[in-house]
C-alpha cells in the first residue's frame, strides 16, 4: 500500500472557503447563529465534515467538557 496524497492547496482553499461562509453567517452571542448552527445549517450542506473539522479549518478550539462532579465521592486532599 502507498501513501496517500495529501492535496494541501485544496485543504486551504477549502478552509478560506468554510471561513468566509462564516463569517457571513456568524453572529456572537446569538445562540441561533453561533458556530454548531453555522457547522450544521449552512456548512454542512456545502462541505460534509464533522463539526470538529469544521472548528479546526477555523482555528477554533473546542470547548473542554467539564466531567461532572460527583457529590458522593469523598475528596483526599481539601
Amino acid at each position: 500500500m502507498g501513501k496517500r496524497k495529501r492535496h494541501y492547496r485544496s485543504t486551504i482553499e477549502r478552509a478560506r472557503l468554510i471561513a468566509e461562509l462564516t463569517q457571513q453567517h456568524y453572529e456572537p452571542g446569538n445562540n441561533a447563529k453561533c458556530y454548531k448552527q453555522v457547522w450544521r445549517n449552512v456548512v454542512r450542506k456545502v462541505y460534509p465534515m464533522s463539526y470538529r473539522t469544521f472548528l479546526n479549518y477555523l482555528g477554533v478550539p473546542p470547548e473542554p467538557q467539564q466531567p461532572d462532579e460527583d457529590t458522593r465521592q469523598l475528596k483526599l486532599f481539601q
